[in-house]
């Protein structure tokens, strides 16, 4: 069994044991430690106690007054939801409900009117005569019904008025309704033609028999609109009392609603206040208690080789002179100082953790204030108790950064080894197949097909692209809100434009991009770009286990550089741990990459806060392995900034920017380069027209210094800030090199000079790696692909039918074994505490390994020389 602490703390878990020195007791303790401190100690203790005393009785009276305070307080806010909800909610809820009956009587009516506007497009296209059209378009109107009984109609006059159909008053048809009026004396059909003669539409109100019954007559409101082409006056209503009905209906359900919430704030009001006296009480009890046995702890002296405390109610009520060494003050008195100050390992941590009383147990933690050389800690912490008192003897012990390591290891690999197989799998694997709709369709009809479909959501398209994605929740949310009705097309309802990931992106990848963007599911493309498929959110996380999305998680809550240097410290144990579950070298640069650029976006946001907010928008951008996306474990800074609007003053900001991160970056763990090229350094800093001219006079003038240099330049790629910037400098790059023969000859011997060999029966797997990747960058930039990883370029290669499949394979199978070698290495020698490096002696390679390596120099040679014979 483990105790498995924070994150924050540098540990991950420390087994549970016996305390090497047997169980302590508290009879034992108190002969153990008699001597010349006890009296010391008693009068710091008693006059900790008194102070503990006094401030609980002043609790209590402040606790006493704060229960009459929140009871007034919650009564007050019962007593204002009533009023706002009568006052305001209600009237509020009903008006809403008539504006939109009266927006859809308002889009029905256009509906029948459209009818007649397309008989009479048939008619003018001179395929019927007009009197066709007018017979045709009043049979088809008269027929149209809508509503829950199917009984609401629609009726036509001209505007004279003559009555030209009614559904059900055929009575009237024909007739002259100059004269016609309801029982209230309203001349309803001249009403509607003055209306519509003046304005050309809008809303009428008059009394009329329910639909086909023989009721007396009732309100009604109805919506009128002239078709001008004809004198045609067409028009639908609701009945008032229908609409009064149904907001009463509503109305009574929130009313029961909004009592029965009231009722629920009550009882858990009369709750809480009941709790909160037996709480009280209980105090009171512990109090008293604590009281009887304080002469129990007076005689606690240290008399311990290691580090000792004794803590009672998070307070130190005893630190020996030993622990008080460790600390960068050794006249500093401890008593009374609360257990936080001291350990980065919370109380509350501490206390839950104790399962056995009868036990040590250990902890793994930091001592805060330290002096150097003792900041990982192991606290081995027994409780005591003595008349129903507790207390907790600390005692510490020191823990190398190797230990450390080892213990992250093997906590780590049992809780990695399952997700990662799981995380790293491609979405390809859960990808649930599109049901797709005209972007034209009815909101009705999509509805329809998405419960007959049994889907959550629908890819909405236009020509065989997908253009939006509507879900069930977007139904809910804006079907109502906006006005819309279920004869809407779907397109005023969709979400775009859409997110979308690749079936190759990795399952880690997707959840990233979940919650980046904060939504429900994730459109799924095919090599080709195509959409076909998605995945949803909760799929992945029945999936997701925390081990890398709870780093990131860390990092980008980090406030402090030294916290996250402690997560970049687990890298190497979290590698260690993958090595274990997976041969994809792809997903393992993958992790360290997305570590990486989390690190890099954090530091920013943090320099941004302490510099202050950008002038204008700027880009930053990783190059080399990081730009690849293939760093390893020995990386230093490869970086540059881009700024949009030049200025001596926006210069000077952004290299004080770029300098505070890259400084920030080096504490962290990833060196300065040696060779300068990041962006705290003048020379790449620059506006994007100078960025521009800087690719141009390298592209232009290829002498061997600027082909090295454009070289790392090339594999750019945008960690934080405007990717439009980005963008347009790429895409002036790649239009700068468009037919450049001396720049690509140039770059081919830049590629051919790199020689991988044995060196002293030592090899350098970096120089093995080099010659591979400048083979697929000068093929990517000579055939305008745009990507940036080496595996990508080379899938891109072989799409292409620029690389043949079997030579692809044996790039990718050189290239996996390299990075593999090189990680692995590099995790070995960090977990023993070395510095982690590319040369590894031909003693630590076996015999099928080194013969690999020596097959790899001859495979290297040959795609050199095809280089140069062909690009």
């Amino acid at each position: 069994m483990k105790l498995f602490l924070p994150d924050r703390s540098i540990g991950g878990s420390i087994s549970r044991g016996h305390n090497p020195t047997g169980k302590i007791k508290f009879d034992a303790l108190t002969n153990d430690f008699c001597n010349d401190g006890v009296k010391l100690m008693t009068l710091k203790y008693n006059k900790l106690m008194t102070l503990i005393y006094n401030n609980m009785e002043e609790n209590n009276e402040k606790f006493t007054s704060g229960i009459v305070v929140s009871t007034v307080l919650a009564v007050v806010s019962i007593v204002m939801f009533i009023v706002s909800f009568y006052a305001v909610i209600i009237p509020m809820f009903e008006s809403s409900v008539m504006d939109r009956k009266k927006e859809m009587i308002h889009e029905l009516t256009n509906t029948a009117w459209s009818v007649l506007s397309e008989y009479d497009e048939e008619y003018k296209a001179g395929r019927i005569t007009l009197d066709e059209a007018k017979v045709l378009a009043t049979e088809e109107v008269g027929k149209m019904r809508y509503g829950g009984e199917q009984k609401n109609y629609f009726w036509i006059t001209t505007t004279d008025p003559v009555m030209i159909n009614h559904p059900y008053r055929s009575d009237l048809n024909g007739k002259n309704l100059v004269d016609y009026a309801d029982k209230h004396g309203n001349k309803l059909f001249v009403d509607a033609a003055n209306l519509v003669n003046e304005k050309g539409e809008g809303i009428i109100q008059y009394y009329w028999k329910k639909k086909d019954d023989a009721s007396p007559e009732v309100p009604k409101l109805s919506y009128v609109k002239a078709y001008q082409d004809w004198n045609w006056i067409v028009g639908t209503g609701i009945y008032l009392d229908d609409v009064r009905l149904e907001i009463k209906r509503l109305r009574d359900k929130l009313l029961r609603i909004s009592v029965l919430i009231i009722g629920i704030i009550i009882v858990i009001l009369v709750y809480v206040l009941k709790q909160t006296r037996i709480i009280e009480q209980k105090r009171k009890d512990a109090v008293n208690e604590l009281r009887s046995s304080n002469q129990r702890y007076k005689s606690l002296v240290g008399a311990s080789t290691e580090g000792t405390l004794m803590v009672v109610q998070r307070k130190v009520v005893f630190a020996n002179s030993k622990f008080i060494s460790l600390l960068d003050d050794e006249t500093r008195s401890l008593v009374g100082t609360d257990f936080s100050e001291l350990f980065k390992l919370s109380w509350d941590e501490m206390v839950s953790g104790i399962k056995n009383p009868n036990q040590t147990h250990a902890f793994e933690t930091e001592l805060l204030k330290y002096k150097a050389g003792y900041q990982h800690i192991i606290a081995y912490v027994t409780q005591v108790e003595q008349s129903n008192s507790t207390a907790y003897i600390v005692v510490i012990k020191n823990i190398t950064e190797k230990k450390r390591l080892r213990l992250d290891s093997q906590k780590l690999s049992e809780d990695v080894q399952l997700s990662l197989q799981l995380m790293n799998q491609p979405v390809k694997n859960l990808v649930n197949e599109n049901i797709n709709c005209d972007i034209n369709m009815p909101i009705g009809k999509v509805i329809g097909l998405m419960k007959t479909k049994r889907c959550e959501i629908i890819s909405v398209r236009n020509s065989d692209e997908t253009v939006g994605v509507v879900t069930d929740k977007d139904i809910r949310n804006r079907l109502m809100n906006d006005g819309m009705t279920m004869d809407s097309p779907i397109v005023k309802l969709m979400t775009s434009p859409v997110i979308s990931i690749n079936q190759g992106a990795l399952l880690y990848e997707a959840v990233l991009l979940f919650r980046e963007h904060n939504i429900s599911h994730l459109m799924i493309t095919n090599p080709n770009n195509r959409i076909y498929g998605n995945i949803s959110y909760l799929k992945c996380l029945e999936m997701q286990n925390n081990s890398l999305t709870f780093l990131i998680q860390e990092i980008q809550k980090c406030d402090v550089i030294s916290d996250m240097r402690n997560i970049y410290n687990k890298v190497p144990v979290l590698i260690q741990a993958i090595f274990t579950s997976t041969d994809n070298i792809s997903s393992v640069s993958r992790i360290i990459t997305s570590i990486a650029d989390a690190i890099n976006k954090r530091v920013i946001e943090m320099a941004i806060a302490e510099v202050g907010e950008p002038p204008c928008e700027f880009a930053f951008i990783a190059m080399g392995s990081e730009g690849r996306g293939e760093q390893t474990l020995k990386t230093d800074q490869d970086n540059a900034i881009i700024f949009a609007e030049q200025s001596d003053d926006n210069k000077e900001y952004f290299l004080r920017l770029s300098v505070i991160i890259n400084e920030n970056l080096h504490k962290i763990g990833y060196a300065r380069c040696e060779g300068d090229l990041m962006a705290g350094n003048p020379e790449w800093c620059n506006h994007i027209d100078e960025w521009k001219h800087i690719f141009s006079t390298w592209i232009n003038n290829p002498v061997g210094l600027n082909v090295l240099d454009s070289s790392l330049f090339f594999d750019m790629r945008l960690v934080f800030g405007s990717r439009q910037l980005s963008s347009q400098l790429i895409d002036s790059v790649y239009e700068e090199l468009k037919g450049k023969n001396e720049f690509f000859s140039q770059l081919v011997k830049t590629v051919a000079a790199s020689k991988p060999v044995f060196e002293n029966q030592r090899v350098d797997i970096k120089k093995f790696l080099i010659p591979i990747v400048g083979y697929l960058r000068a093929k990517a930039l000579f055939h305008s692909i745009k990507q940036t990883n080496s595996m990508l370029r080379l899938n891109y290669l072989m799409a292409y039918d620029l690389i043949s499949e079997s030579k692809a394979q044996e790039i990718e199978k050189m290239y996996n074994f390299l990075m593999h070698l090189r990680i692995k290495w590099q995790v070995g020698l960090i977990l023993d505490n070395d510095w982690p490096s590319n040369t590894i002696s031909l003693n630590n390679l076996t015999a099928i390994e080194q013969e690999t390596l020596k097959n790899i120099i001859k495979e290297v040679l040959k795609l050199q020389e095809e280089l140069q014979l062909k690009l």
